[in-house]
This record gives C-alpha cells, sequence and structure tokens, in this order.
C-alpha cells in the first residue's frame, strides 16, 4: 500500500527534539513537507450542530485530573463546546503520548490518560491526531485507531470492517455520528460510519480509488448533517458527499490547478476550498478560494490570496470570513474574499495543523515544532480576527 501523507490539518507531526527528517515515501524516498489540513482539518475540530439523531446513552464525565506533563508540546486540538476540549501532544525525549483537557475554554488544564500509542511520526504506527463528538466519546488516529466510550478513563482499539492493515487518514464527528476514511491495502479510499457512543462501524458502498502519485492524502469535513471528503495524491484527485445519510461520489473543485485542495464548512451548505495552483506543474505557485453556496457546485473562477504560496488549512467561521493557514501565517478575509489581511505571523520552519473554530468567535489552531522552534497552541476570541499562543496553566486538583 502507498505510504500516507496526512494533509497539513492532518499533517505528519514533527514535535522539537522528536524528529528531524521527513517521512518517507511508498519507496523510502523522502515526502514533501507537510501540506496541511486536514485535519486533517483540519477538518473541522469541533462537532458542528447536531442535525442527525444523537445516541441515547450519557456520556461520562472523564477522568480526575492529573498534573500538565512538563516538556508537552500540542500535536493536535479539538472543542465540543467554547468550554470543553482536549489537546493530544507528547513529552520528549521519550515523544510518550499525552492528552490534556480544559473545562475553561483553554484558561487551565489538567492530564488524562491517553492511549497507550506512540506519537505518530514518521509513517509508522501511533497515533497523531484527536477528536471528540462529546465529553464521552474520542478517537485518537493517524495512522491507527483507538476510542474511548468515557471521556479517557480507558482506550480500546475498535475493529474495522476493512480487511488487513487500514490505515485511519481523517476523521470526523456531528449529530453523534463519527465518520472516518481509511486507506484499505486495496489501494481504496473506504468510508466508514459508526454512532458516537458505540463501535458499530459500517462501510460505506462508495470507494474511492487512488490516484497516480506518491502520497495519497484525504480530509473529511462534517457541518451539521452535511459532509465532504477530498482526496490528494499530489493532486486533487476526487471526492464524496454526504446527503441525506448517504456518501455519494462528488467532485471536488481544482482537479486541474497542479496542486492540493483543503475545505472548510461555516454551514450545511456554504463550503470554502483553498487551492494551492501550480505546485507540481508550475510555472508559479499561487492560492485561490473558491466558496459553494450550495455545498455541491464552485464557481469556475476562485479568488486570489495575496502573497500565499501554500494552503496548508482552511476554515470558516461564518459565510464570507475565511482564515487560510498559509506557510508561516495566517490570512484572512472578513468581507467575503474582497480584501485579505495577515492575523498572525509565524517561523517560517513551522506548519500548520488542526485549524477550525468552535462557534463564530472561538477558535483554535496548532503550529506544529520543525528542528527548534516549540510546538504551540493558538486560540481566537474574536472570530478569527486576532490569534494568541496558549499557556497550558495547571488546574486546581
Amino acid at each position: 500500500m502507498k505510504a500516507l501523507q496526512i494533509l497539513a490539518i492532518a499533517a505528519t507531526v514533527a514535535l522539537a527534539g522528536c524528529a528531524s527528517k521527513p517521512a518517507a515515501g511508498p519507496q523510502g524516498s523522502p515526502t514533501p513537507a507537510p501540506t496541511v489540513t486536514g485535519s486533517a482539518s483540519p477538518t473541522s475540530t469541533v462537532s458542528p450542530p447536531a442535525t442527525a439523531p444523537t445516541q441515547t446513552s450519557t456520556p461520562a464525565a472523564g477522568p480526575p485530573g492529573g498534573p500538565v506533563p512538563k516538556g508537552f508540546a500540542p500535536a493536535s486540538v479539538t472543542f465540543v463546546s467554547p468550554q470543553t476540549g482536549w489537546v493530544l501532544g507528547a513529552t520528549c525525549p521519550t515523544c510518550t503520548v499525552s492528552v490534556l483537557r480544559t473545562r475553561d475554554g483553554g484558561q487551565t488544564w489538567a492530564g488524562i490518560p491517553g492511549p497507550p500509542a506512540s506519537l505518530s511520526l514518521q509513517g509508522g504506527t501511533g497515533v497523531r491526531k484527536l477528536r471528540f463528538a462529546d465529553p464521552g466519546n474520542g478517537w485518537a488516529f493517524g495512522p491507527d485507531l483507538w476510542v474511548t466510550h468515557d471521556g479517557g478513563s480507558h482506550w480500546a482499539r475498535p475493529s474495522l470492517p476493512v480487511d488487513g492493515q487500514p490505515t485511519v487518514s481523517d476523521l470526523a464527528a456531528s449529530g453523534g455520528v463519527a465518520h472516518a476514511v481509511v486507506f484499505d491495502p486495496a489501494n481504496i479510499l473506504d468510508i466508514l460510519t459508526t454512532p458516537a457512543g458505540r463501535d458499530a462501524w459500517q462501510l460505506s458502498p462508495t470507494k474511492l480509488p487512488l490516484g497516480a502519485g506518491p502520497i495519497p492524502e484525504a480530509q473529511i469535513v462534517l457541518q451539521g448533517g452535511s459532509g465532504w471528503v477530498v482526496q490528494n495524491d499530489r493532486v486533487v484527485v476526487n471526492g464524496a458527499r454526504l446527503t441525506r445519510g448517504t456518501w455519494v461520489p462528488w467532485q471536488p473543485p481544482c482537479t486541474s490547478v497542479g496542486g492540493p485542495a483543503v475545505l472548510g464548512a461555516s454551514t450545511p451548505t456554504d463550503l470554502v476550498a483553498a487551492c494551492t495552483e501550480g505546485r507540481f506543474t508550475g510555472p508559479a505557485i499561487t492560492v485561490r478560494v473558491y466558496v459553494s453556496t450550495d455545498g455541491v457546485a464552485f464557481p469556475g473562477q476562485g479568488t486570489l490570496v495575496p502573497s500565499a504560496t501554500d494552503a496548508q488549512g482552511v476554515a470558516s467561521p461564518v459565510p464570507r470570513t475565511i482564515v487560510v493557514a498559509d506557510a508561516s501565517r495566517l490570512v484572512a478575509t472578513f468581507d467575503g474574499a474582497a480584501t485579505w489581511a495577515t492575523v498572525f505571523s509565524g517561523s517560517p520552519t513551522q506548519s500548520w495543523n488542526d485549524l477550525g473554530f468552535t462557534n463564530p468567535s472561538q477558535g483554535v489552531a496548532v503550529r506544529i515544532a520543525q528542528g527548534t522552534e516549540p510546538a504551540s497552541l493558538l486560540m481566537t476570541h474574536d472570530g478569527g480576527h486576532t490569534w494568541a499562543p496558549v499557556v497550558f496553566t495547571q488546574a486546581s486538583q
């Protein structure tokens, strides 16, 4: 099976002191620097408003909080409300997986048990992403999959209805239902669905063939009862759309622009795509955003993001507001792409991960460390206009 490099919101994590070389490609060749999602999604880092039936079970409150590990470096973040969230990370040089929980919107944090897995840094086994559907049900993944149904007190490996050793590329939850995109050994991208409160994964009949490139990537985005999957293999290959509870084939935008695309959604019908154009075809590399108002079709002509060269993630808390993770900075528009402004500048040696919004005002993003630059969690509380690093202050016991 081809080696997987996840999108920047689901990028290969390289924490300070943990990794110093890129992941190996399918034949041992180095893969290029992560081209952020997402998760991943990026992939949204929160559970969008529920429009599908939720589970009847009451989620557990979770384990008692412990100390924040010294030297903790964040890798992935997920919030289920403005107050309640978790961060997956590691403490190096051992790079032991750790999970922190906040119940006051990131002001204070407490350590809770993480899955007994390594942090996946260079395409091997382990996990590098975290998503919760509610205070009780969460998943750590990429490429392995671990699940908790008691708020992180216990973690287990669920079985999936896929032969061989599948690679979990991305996962998201909405309305009490979780969906995952998985590369199986037959070089097929499968889409699986389960109620959030139990392990009952079902395989969608919609299967996406892999592209011809050496680094297949997948992103899943959910918003209410709608959902979208895009597969990149250097360039945009194919996709799927969730409609009336069923995944169907879908033609994503930017299939002929010579580069990958990342997605973000603010409503079940308002979808944004940020495309890195010309990355593999030249002559120049640019970034354009395309906006769909029906969640299906996009206009033929997108809007150029000034000076951007690498769309590593995109998020849209409300229609007409778009935030793009571009190399060392976050750039945003608040007037439907008429004007753009840099809202955060960072080190060019870092990459972005998990850009998303919990609600129209609160958003999160993770800067993945490379070299001597530390990883950091950023938050905004004004709809993306300003972003600031989060200090992992110990919660009172």
